[in-house]
């Protein structure tokens, strides 16, 4: 990491991409999928003590198969804010996790290729880095907490640790990496494919230069990080001792739970899933078959490979289960275009402006940094920000859009549908959300949020307006200093 952080070149790189992640954790706010925030930030309001068991997912809490670990985060970041400020916003919290696991990935990335730097030929250096640190879906995803990313970053970094003195580890570097892939475990149990690669790998190297004890550290290392992430914390979250990963397996894969309630996809269907990511989802495919291929014994490929298997054996499939090999594949790509440069003369006499055109859609792609990942985390801020004084909102949204981790002590959520009273009491604001793929009426008061800026809404294709998920606010009564009666103190119904 230092040899390449002494590239000037390279560390304005690393620099740039801090910049860009203080923006995108912002810009780029929201939970990335619905696991990342019913699994972790929800989890984290009930340690925290403000979101009831009855609002959690109860068929994943009750079967106690989530790691405890990304929550405990969540939970101490939220506890340190509260000892500066009375009240914590969990905005401000989710932006300090946001901002730290992109601070993370951009580390292990450095440390991963400055590692393996050296597999790239020279003149093509500058573009591992490039590809490494910006790309439009590295770049996306590296803010975000959800157990796929955070298991990436760490099996990264402990990878990278380990792999960049493979001939003589130190008993730090060792204890080091099996600490980082421990808790890459302890995020995503599937990781546990990957690493049982790279322990096979580890294990034939040590027992060929006959350094078993260094296996041997790196293997109580690891087991020793599981036991406290996982087992630990899971027990203290839990308040008994449980062991998450079976409970994982038993409800998810030995019942055939997650096949049934999420369907299943044929084994190729990663094949089109990745693919579909330009710019470079063509180059993920064609550079993990060239890797398998053409480097059949190699540490990335004994890491690569089983994890791929597995998920590809598995019946249901989302393009988000293979992101912790994000990482790992602008080597692939770089190691994979040497080899096809100099074998086709086409691709050779054409690359510099194959790499234009690849850049340029990148960034037009980088268009999606500036758009929120959950769309409903709008309305939720707009209640934090304007309503301060008790407040009751009538919510008739989608459940999946009942976020009570952004929930302000003074909001009281109601659930409600069209045509239901809207008591209004005095000294209470009073406020509907309204989700926007409803077919009923829209209620007749003032509307004072809505996802569009600039009443794009009134123009936009209705299969836009339907493809997104979010909510109005409609106010029928602001009790704010300075704020407008929207309605009576007496009770009212909306339409």
């Amino acid at each position: 990491m230092r040899a390449l952080l002494g590239n000037r070149l390279y560390l304005i790189y690393a620099c740039l991409a801090v910049v860009i992640a203080g923006i995108t954790s912002y810009t780029n706010f929201g939970h990335l999928c619905g696991d990342e925030y019913s699994q972790i930030f929800e989890f984290a309001a009930w340690k925290l003590g403000y979101v009831g068991h009855e609002d959690l997912r109860l068929w994943e809490f009750d079967s106690q198969m989530r790691p405890s670990v990304q929550i405990w985060a969540v939970v101490g970041v939220y506890r340190l804010l509260g000892l500066i400020s009375g009240e914590v916003n969990p905005f401000a919290v989710n932006y300090l996790i946001y901002f730290s696991s992109a601070l993370l990935a951009i580390v292990s990335i450095v440390v991963f290729t400055g590692a393996f730097i050296q597999r790239v030929t020279p003149k093509y250096r500058d573009h591992f880095i490039i590809l490494s640190l910006f790309s439009w879906l590295v770049l996306y995803t590296n803010p975000h907490f959800n157990s796929e990313n955070l298991c990436g970053h760490f099996l990264l970094l402990g990878t990278g640790l380990l792999y960049a003195r493979i001939d003589h580890p130190t008993w730090g570097r060792l204890l080091s990496a099996g600490l980082f892939l421990g808790v890459s475990f302890c995020c995503r149990f599937q990781t546990g494919f990957a690493i049982l690669g790279l322990m096979a790998w580890f294990f034939i190297t040590a027992w060929n230069r006959r350094q078993l004890a260094s296996w041997s550290l790196l293997l109580a290392s690891l087991l020793g990080s599981v036991a406290f992430f996982n087992v630990m914390l899971d027990h203290w979250f839990y308040g008994h001792w449980v062991f998450s990963p079976y409970n994982y397996y038993v409800q998810n894969i030995a019942t055939g739970t997650m096949n049934r309630a999420s369907g299943t996809s044929p084994w190729f269907a990663y094949l089109f899933l990745v693919a579909m990511y330009v710019p470079f989802g063509p180059a993920y495919v064609v550079a993990f078959f060239h890797q398998v291929i053409r480097h059949r014994f190699d540490i990335l490929t004994w890491i690569i490979t089983p994890f791929v298997l597995f998920h590809v054996l598995i019946g249901h499939k989302e393009v988000r289960f293979l992101l912790p090999m994000l990482g790992f594949m602008p080597v692939l790509i770089m190691v994979a275009l040497e080899d096809y440069r100099t074998r086709y003369r086409f691709l050779d006499s054409h690359l510099e402006t194959i790499i234009k055109i690849t850049w340029i859609v990148n960034l037009v792609m980088c268009i999606s940094l500036l758009i929120p990942t959950a769309t409903e985390i709008g309305g939720w801020r707009y209640l934090h920000d304007h309503y301060k004084k008790p407040t009751i909102l009538y919510f008739q949204p989608s459940v999946h859009q009942k976020l009570l981790y952004y929930k302000s002590p003074n909001l009281q959520v109601v659930d409600w549908k069209s045509g239901e009273p809207t008591p209004c009491p005095p000294g209470h604001n009073v406020v509907i959300a309204f989700g926007n793929k409803s077919k009923e009426p829209k209620p007749a008061f003032p509307l004072v949020y809505t996802f569009f800026p600039f009443g794009l809404n009134s123009i936009l294709p209705a299969a836009i307006l339907h493809s997104i998920g979010y909510f109005d606010l409609y106010e029928l009564q602001n009790v704010e200093p300075g704020g407008h009666q929207g309605a009576s103190p007496t009770p009212r119904s909306a339409p």
